[in-house]
Formats: C-alpha cells, sequence, structure tokens
C-alpha cells in the first residue's frame, strides 16, 4: 500500500505525463513511449540488462535470480530480446522480443529484459531502445573486466542518458584480474562512466561464475543493492524514469519546432525582404518618374519658345493690319506654334505609362532573383518564387499601359477640354491652345481700339507672353496632375498586384510563427514542472 505522499507524487507524475502527451500531439514525434510510461506506472518493476556480447549479461542475471533461467555460451545464445516475468511458464513471442514466464519468487516483485549483445551478429538495437529502453526502471549495465567500457558501451550509456535512466556497473569476470588490477579497472571504468552520465554510479566488481558457487563478496553486494532498492526506492525510481522519458521526449519535441520555427523564421525574413524590395521600388520609380514628367513638358516649352517667337514677329506696327485678322490670327499661331504638340505630347504620355508598366516587370524579376539566390527550398515545400514566375507569365507590361492610358488620358481630356470628353489627348491640348490663340487676338486687337501709342504695343506684346505661358502652364500642371494621378494608381495596382503574391502565404507563416513559440512556451514550462518534480 503506499503512503499519502507516494500516491501524491505518483497523481502529478501522472498528471504530468498526461500533459506531456497532449502537448506532444501537437508535434510530429510519436507519443508512443510516453503512453507506454503511463501504463508502466501501475506494472512491475523494470530492470533491463544490457552489455557487449560476452561480458557474461546472461550468467550474472542466472547468478543474482540463484537459478538458471537464461541460456548462456562462449557465442550469442539468442537474437531476440527476452523479457522475463512471473508465471507458470511458456514463452509467447512478441514483436522482436519473446516474453518468458517463470515461476520464480523474485519475479513477483520485478520483470527483467535480458539483451542481445550491443556487437553481436544479430543486433536489437531498435527494438531495445524504442520499446525496453524507453520502460527501464534501472538498467543493470555489464561490461567484462577483460575489455573493460569498450567504445560502443560508451556510446549505448550516452542512449541511457537521453533517457534520464538510473543506472548500476557491474565489472563482470573480476577473478581474472590481479586485486591491485581489479582496483585500476574499477577506476578507470568509474571514470569513464562519470565522464558519459555525469554523475557516479554504483559499481560493482563481481565473478558471475564465483557466485553461482556462493564465493563472490562482489555478488553478494550487488544483491543486497538490488533488494534494498526493491524495498525502498522502487517507487521513486519508477517516476523519475517516467519523467526521464517526459522530458527526452520534450526536448526532442522542442528541437523540432525550433527547426520549424526556424524554418518559419526565414520565409518571414524573406516576406520583409520582399517589403522591402517593394518599399524601394516604390520610393525609386516616385523618384526616376520626373524624367518622365520631363519629356512632357519639354512639348510645353517647345510650344512655349515658339509661341514667343511667333508674338515677337507677329506684334509690330508694321503688321498691324494682321492683327486685326482674328482668323488669319489663329490660324497662323495654330500652325507656326501649335504644330504636332498634341501628337507628341500623346506620345510623351503614352510611353511614360509604358515606362510605368515596365517598371513593374522589373519589380517582379529583381523579387524572382532575390528568392533564387537568396532564400533555399525545403524540401516538400513549394518554392517561394513559384507565385513570381506564375505573375510573369501572365504580366503584359503594354496592356497595363492601356489600362493606364485610359485613366490618364480621361483626367487630362476631362480637365483641358472641359466638355470635350470624347476628344483625344491631342486633340484636347489643340482645343485649349485654339482658345489661348483667340484669347491673344482680343487681347492684341483691344488696343487698337483705344489709341495708337507706341509705348503701348510693347506691353500688350509682354502680356500676351505671360498669357501664353501661364495658360501653358495650367496646362502641363493638368497633365502632370493627371500623371501623376495614374503613377499613384498604377504603382497602388503595382503594390496590391505584388503583395497578393504572398499575403496568404506570409500570414500563414506569421500565424504558425505564434503557434510555434506558444508551443515552446508550454513545452520549456512543462519540462521545468518535470525536472522540479524529479529532483523532488
Amino acid at each position: 500500500m503506499l503512503s499519502p505522499e507516494a500516491k501524491a507524487r505518483k497523481e502529478a507524475v501522472r498528471a504530468l505525463l498526461l500533459q506531456g502527451l497532449e502537448l506532444l500531439a501537437r508535434t510530429p514525434l510519436d507519443p508512443a513511449p510516453l503512453r507506454q510510461a503511463l501504463l508502466d506506472l501501475e506494472g512491475p518493476f523494470l530492470l533491463v540488462l544490457v552489455g557487449e556480447f560476452n561480458s557474461g549479461k546472461s550468467s550474472l542475471a542466472n547468478a543474482l535470480l540463484g537459478a538458471d533461467l537464461l541460456p548462456e555460451g562462449p557465442t550469442p545464445t539468442t537474437d531476440r530480446i527476452q523479457l522475463l516475468e512471473y508465471g507458470e511458464g511458456g514463452e509467447e513471442a512478441g514483436e522482436g522480443f519473446a516474453r518468458l514466464r517463470l515461476p520464480h519468487p523474485l519475479l513477483r516483485e520485478l520483470a527483467l529484459v535480458d539483451t542481445p549483445g550491443t556487437n553481436a551478429l544479430l543486433e536489437a538495437h531498435e527494438v531495445l531502445t524504442r520499446r525496453f529502453l524507453p520502460r527501464a526502471d534501472l538498467v543493470l549495465f555489464v561490461t567484462s573486466a577483460d575489455r573493460p567500457l569498450t567504445r560502443s558501451e560508451g556510446e549505448f550509456l550516452g542512449l541511457v542518458r537521453a533517457w534520464g535512466k538510473k543506472v548500476v556497473l557491474a565489472v563482470n569476470k573480476a577473478d581474472l584480474l590481479e586485486p591491485q588490477d581489479q582496483e585500476a579497472v574499477a577506476r578507470y571504468v568509474a571514470a569513464g562512466v562519470r565522464g558519459i552520465l555525469g554523475e557516479e554510479v554504483p559499481l560493482f566488481l563481481v565473478s558471475a561464475r564465483r557466485g553461482k558457487r556462493g564465493q563472490d563478496p562482489g555478488l553478494r553486494a550487488l544483491r543486497a543493492h538490488a533488494e534494498e532498492v526493491l524495498a525502498q526506492r522502487a517507487l521513486p525510481l519508477k517516476l523519475e524514469g517516467a519523467l526521464g522519458v517526459l522530458g527526452k521526449l520534450l526536448r526532442e519535441a522542442d528541437g523540432v519546432l525550433a527547426g520549424e520555427a526556424e524554418e518559419v523564421a526565414q520565409g518571414l525574413a524573406t516576406c520583409r525582404a520582399l517589403e522591402a524590395l517593394l518599399a524601394r521600388h516604390l520610393g525609386r520609380t516616385r523618384r526616376d518618374f520626373a524624367g518622365q514628367l520631363a519629356l512632357a513638358e519639354r512639348v510645353f516649352r517647345e510650344v512655349e519658345a515658339r509661341g514667343h517667337r511667333f508674338l515677337e514677329e507677329t506684334v509690330r506696327l508694321a503688321r498691324l493690319p494682321d492683327l486685326l485678322n482674328a482668323k488669319a490670327f489663329r490660324e497662323g499661331f495654330l500652325k507656326e506654334v501649335v504644330q504636332d504638340a498634341g501628337a507628341r505630347l500623346e506620345r510623351a504620355v503614352g510611353e511614360a505609362l509604358r515606362w510605368l508598366s515596365r517598371r513593374e516587370e522589373e519589380l517582379l524579376l529583381d523579387a524572382l532573383a532575390y528568392l533564387k539566390e537568396a532564400r533555399p527550398v525545403p524540401r516538400g515545400e513549394e518554392p517561394f518564387f513559384a507565385p513570381l514566375e506564375e505573375a510573369l507569365a501572365r504580366f503584359r507590361p503594354e496592356a497595363e499601359a492601356e489600362r493606364l492610358s485610359g485613366l490618364a488620358q480621361e483626367a487630362v481630356v476631362r480637365t483641358l477640354a472641359g466638355s470635350a470628353g470624347g476628344l483625344g489627348l491631342g486633340a484636347a491640348l489643340v482645343l485649349v491652345l485654339k482658345g489661348v490663340a483667340a484669347d491673344l487676338t482680343g487681347l492684341l486687337a483691344g488696343f487698337f481700339l483705344a489709341f495708337l501709342s507706341l509705348s503701348i504695343l510693347p506691353r500688350r506684346k509682354e502680356r500676351a507672353k505671360r498669357l501664353l505661358s501661364e495658360r501653358l502652364a495650367e496646362a502641363f500642371a493638368t497633365v502632370r496632375g493627371a500623371l501623376e494621378e495614374a503613377l499613384e494608381e498604377g504603382l497602388r495596382r503595382t503594390e496590391e498586384r505584388f503583395r497578393g503574391l504572398f499575403r496568404d502565404r506570409c500570414g500563414a507563416l506569421e500565424e504558425r510563427g505564434q503557434a510555434l513559440e506558444a508551443g515552446r512556451r508550454a513545452l520549456a514550462g512543462l519540462l521545468a514542472a518535470a525536472e522540479g518534480l524529479r529532483a523532488r
């Protein structure tokens, strides 16, 4: 019967194991060892014997039990793990092991696992480490005095430590050594095991051969230690072993989640890099668009220069009759000043919009080059650049420029031509300049009705120049505003399309990263609780 304190400790361990099962269910790890640990809380004490071939494990087990229950021999006597339990006799085959039921009184209190040597021809490492090492309440590790603590034995002890199992060490065949050599071997093995396990472990120099005849004090000491463990420490070791299984699986799960979190972090870094690439593209495009505006402005500046020359040549006393002929003045203005300004402006606007569309294509290409060079693709994951390649395959710069052109021309025509919404961009400019010509005609003809004075004509000419420059500046401001509106609309569409290639994926990565962080915090909290309880 368990004391109330022991029951409370057992229930505390059970609660932690159940929490561990819940957390591990959210990871790819197999929780089977933890489920088995829960079941084993109610089972017998499990002693697992391990060691290399010919270290005398089976002989030592028989000597401890006081009966020849296991086969012995100079060659491997079994190719399977053997689980000895109390029963009326019989053998049952398991998955990679044999279950033997024997009516030995000691087996009422413990179950014993005998394993093939770790370097036997038919090794059973996988079954041992998967099925029985996690279940062990105590590991009896047997090494031979004539070849103590080999490299493979040290590696296996590392597995034992990983599962947090307690170890008792038996150096068998001590009778083959001189007394002074026995002490040297004991010190060598103790130091080696301490370096692997990080703690001192009980160590016994034994001779299974002499122990069967009742002549070995080392074996008697080992048996006394085993009896003490069963009588006083069986439950603490079982609980501690279960917490060791929990700790190992929690650390492994954290390693898995940490690896996934690193991949998620790389993905989020890629998302941030693409955002930065987009921001640089938007800033650079806005800055460089000034060059496209300058091409459109050149059309107005050339019209202004020709207009000023036209006024200088026309607004003179010698050509006063022509100034009074409004129709001739307007026709001369359109022919000599306007020329093909409308068509050239249309070409400048169209080229600016095509330039803008090509910049979006350049953004896609830059992003694709970055992704292919800077980010490796994890196995089984769709390449981050797959949506970019698809977008590039579908992207048509001319079609996008045409859509933007419709927007820009509509704004220009609406402002320049007022109700002349059906006119083209060039026609709209010509219409406005015809109005300017009419204004200039009225302005210049008006002075004749006032009085003839040589001082009036230069002032009227300068006023005409100013009027022409102001109207052209207004017209260019309208075109510039429409182009800037088209620029912002184009950049807005670019930004929306570009982000749309990664929005869902980056959002999913953000959510997964938060879930992984929360999962790792939960694992760390449960691991701390398990280690604290294990220490107590």
